[in-house]
């Protein structure tokens, strides 16, 4: 039996679960399309928070000096079915291709690991994933970096450093155009590193702001995977 993970939730989730299922009956072929047909629902969603009491810029904001971890709300809500995204492979089996590994790993369990820093902490962590991958062989478990930037061409000399560094061998790391990141995945501004893990549709969801992502995290983040292989 599936176990249902806590996480920190979003609450575009409940806009992104219908329209995801909705794309994935049309196939990934149209990338461009997923992304259209989920932009004028997160504005509308995205102008609802913000109108909303205690929304207001600054207000209700976790000070990091008073405290060792903040919870944030980012990444994709329990039950919500990944869209499909292209993605620049740099390190990876498809090294310089532009592809949906969203589509290329379809039903199989996923960890996706969207990065907007990539210090010690998310090294090891990225380091760890690999060596789950590869224990995981015959439950398919698959799983993919995404490094969230404006500037891809700055970001790739560091993921082939980072590559090198850390021996990966079954993660590829990729580059996604936009530090938003990709419509309908809801990875907060302040999330540097957001896992999401799915089978389908969204199983486990874990963000760290900068500096917050530590030991226990990874381990968490490494329980959480164990359990969806386990249950698949």
């Amino acid at each position: 039996m599936m176990c249902r993970i806590r996480m920190s939730k979003v609450w575009s989730g409940f806009v992104v679960c219908p329209l995801g299922a909705a794309m994935m009956l049309a196939g990934c072929g149209n990338t461009e399309q997923a992304a259209n047909s989920v932009a004028e629902a997160s504005a509308r969603q995205s102008g609802e928070a913000a109108a909303a009491p205690g929304n207001e810029a600054g207000e209700g904001q976790p000070d990091l000096s008073q405290t060792e971890e903040v919870s944030i709300e980012s990444g994709m809500e329990i039950g919500a079915i990944p869209l499909p995204f292209d993605v620049e492979d740099v390190t990876g089996p498809n090294q310089g291709k532009h592809l949906c590994y969203r589509c290329l790993y379809g039903e199989r369990p996923v960890v996706g690991i969207f990065v907007r820093d990539l210090g010690q902490k998310t090294k090891s962590l990225i380091q760890k994933i690999d060596q789950e991958v590869a224990s995981h062989q015959d439950e398919k478990l698959a799983a993919f970096v995404v490094v969230l930037t404006d500037d891809p061409a700055s970001a790739k000399p560091e993921l082939e450093q980072v590559a090198q560094e850390t021996k990966i061998k079954h993660v590829p790391l990729t580059v996604f155009e936009g530090a938003v990141g990709p419509a309908g995945y809801n990875v907060a501004n302040e999330a540097a590193v957001n896992v999401m893990i799915w089978e389908g549709e969204v199983k486990a969801n874990r963000a760290y702001q900068k500096g917050q992502l530590n030991d226990a995290g990874i381990q968490e983040v490494i329980a959480d995977t164990r359990l969806i292989v386990q249950g698949s």
